[in-house]
C-alpha cells in the first residue's frame, strides 16, 4: 500500500498517523533503544502538531466529513445505526477539540529533558551518555516506569490522535480500490477539480518488485512505477505493464 496526500491537511494527518503508529511499536520494546526511539518519535509528533494549527485543521475536516455524512442519512441502503454511531463519535471529538485550550504538545516544550533531547537530536552522535546523562538515567529505568512516563506525556495528545485516526480511516475506507494496468509503467487518471479529493492509494502485490511514484494536481493523478537499483539507490521507470489497484478518496 502506497499513499499520496492530495492537500496539506491530509499530509499532516498521515504524518501523525505514521508517527503515532511507530510510537506504539516502540512502547512494546523493553530495551533502552525502544525507549529512546519512542521519545524521538514523540518529539517528531509534537513538531508536526506545532508546524500547523492541527487542532483547527482537524475541526474543519471533521465538520466537513460530518456534513457529508448527514447528507446520507435518508439514503436507501445506508446502515442507520452505524451512521449514527459515527456521527456521535464525530460530535464528541469536535466538542473535545473545541474545549481543548492552548496548543497541542505545548506541555512538552516546558519539559527540560525533552527540550534537551530535541536540541541535540539533530547533531550526529549527540545523544551519547556524556552529552545527556539525564537521558541515559531515564533510559535505564524499568520498562514499566518509562511506559508510565510516556503515557503521561502522550495523554494531552489523545484527543488529537483520536480525531486524526477517525479522519484518516474514514477517508481510507470511503472508496473501494479498482483494478487498473499501468502501460509501460505509466498510469494517468483525470479527476474532477470541483470535488474534494483527499488521498490517492495504490495497492500492489507483495511480489510486484516495483513501487509507485505518485503525483497529483487539480485535474489528474499520475502514477509511474519504478524499480530501485539497490547498488546505487537510483530509481528507474519500468517499461512493462504493471497491474495494480487504485483508490482516489474524497468523502
Amino acid at each position: 500500500m502506497f499513499e499520496q496526500p492530495l492537500n496539506e491537511r491530509i499530509r499532516a494527518c498521515l504524518r501523525l498517523d505514521y508517527l503515532f503508529g511507530r510510537i506504539d511499536h516502540h512502547l512494546e520494546d523493553e530495551t533502552t533503544e525502544g525507549g529512546l526511539c519512542a521519545i524521538l518519535l514523540l518529539i517528531e509528533a509534537t513538531d508536526v502538531v506545532g508546524r500547523i494549527d492541527v487542532k483547527r485543521e482537524l475541526i474543519k475536516e471533521l465538520e466537513r466529513q460530518q456534513a457529508k455524512l448527514l447528507q446520507l442519512a435518508n439514503t436507501a441502503g445506508v446502515d442507520a445505526e452505524k451512521l449514527t454511531a459515527l456521527l456521535d463519535q464525530q460530535a464528541q471529538l469536535l466538542d473535545q477539540l473545541h474545549r481543548f485550550l492552548g496548543q497541542p504538545g505545548a506541555h512538552l516544550k516546558q519539559h527540560e529533558l525533552m527540550n534537551a533531547v530535541r536540541q541535540r537530536a539533530s547533531i550526529p552522535g549527540a545523544l551519547c551518555e556524556f552529552d545527556l546523562p539525564a537521558l541515559h538515567y531515564w533510559l535505564a529505568l524499568p520498562h514499566q516506569e518509562r511506559c508510565a512516563d510516556l503515557a503521561e506525556w502522550m495523554e494531552p495528545l489523545a484527543t488529537i490522535r483520536s480525531a486524526n485516526e477517525l479522519v484518516i480511516n474514514l477517508i481510507r475506507t470511503s472508496v473501494t480500490p479498482s483494478d487498473c494496468v499501468a502501460e509501460d509503467g505509466f498510469y494517468q487518471r483525470t479527476i474532477d477539480s470541483g470535488l474534494p479529493y483527499q488521498l490517492a492509494r495504490v495497492l500492489l502485490p507483495d511480489d510486484a518488485n516495483v513501487y509507485p511514484e505518485i503525483s497529483a494536481g487539480k485535474h489528474r493523478v499520475i502514477v509511474r512505477f519504478m524499480r530501485l537499483d539497490r547498488q546505487t539507490g537510483h530509481p528507474n521507470q519500468v517499461n512493462h505493464d504493471v497491474p495494480f489497484q487504485i483508490a482516489i478518496c474524497q468523502i
